[in-house]
């Protein structure tokens, strides 16, 4: 079998655009300016057309009906960004609000046992490992690297036991060392 037949348009370079400039119809070819690359017109710079080398979407942000922003109560959208869909606020910039709709209902988190003040949360650390820490930080450092339950530990009476799954099992146990409790 021939290249032809496989490649049928191995006669155009990978770097040309087998569609002609919307703006003056000539060819448009892959530019490079520093790290990032896009589609531009060879007749640069009597004609200026530049395309995006990522596919384009048309999808356009949608209104939730009844949803508000709760930081500002603006219009919630829902809108599609390089990583999926994410409902957003109408009012970006200002306003920052995203969050992702598949991601799991939140539960309530357990209070700080340390500061009393914050929540323990689920982070993760610049090296990729999640532990659950303080949202008052840098005021409060109180981290565990385990997931916190909500109940005192009826040995030394500490406000929350991290669960701790060995071989499928799941124990809660205190994260006081000096106290060493554990539970089925």
């Amino acid at each position: 079998m021939s290249d032809q037949a496989l490649f049928p348009n191995s006669h155009r370079h990978a770097s040309e655009y087998a569609e002609p400039c919307p703006k003056c119809g000539a060819q448009l070819r892959m530019r490079h300016s520093g790290k990032n690359s896009f589609w531009g017109c060879v007749t640069y710079p009597s004609c200026d057309y530049t395309r995006s080398t990522h596919e384009q979407s048309d999808f356009e942000p949608q209104p939730l009906p009844g949803q508000h922003c709760p930081e500002c109560t603006s219009e919630l959208l829902l809108k599609k960004g390089r990583y999926g869909f994410f409902v957003g606020c109408s009012a970006f910039p200002t306003c920052g609000y995203m969050v992702d709709p598949n991601a799991p209902a939140e539960q309530q988190a357990p209070q700080c046992p340390e500061c009393h003040k914050g929540q323990l949360v689920l982070r993760t650390s610049r090296y990729g490992k999640s532990f659950y820490g303080c949202d008052d930080y840098p005021k409060c450092r109180y981290s565990v690297n385990e997931e916190p339950v909500a109940e005192s530990c009826p040995k030394c009476g500490w406000q929350i036991l991290v669960q701790h799954r060995h071989n499928g099992r799941r124990t809660l146990r205190c994260p006081q060392k000096e106290c060493g409790h554990r539970a089925e």
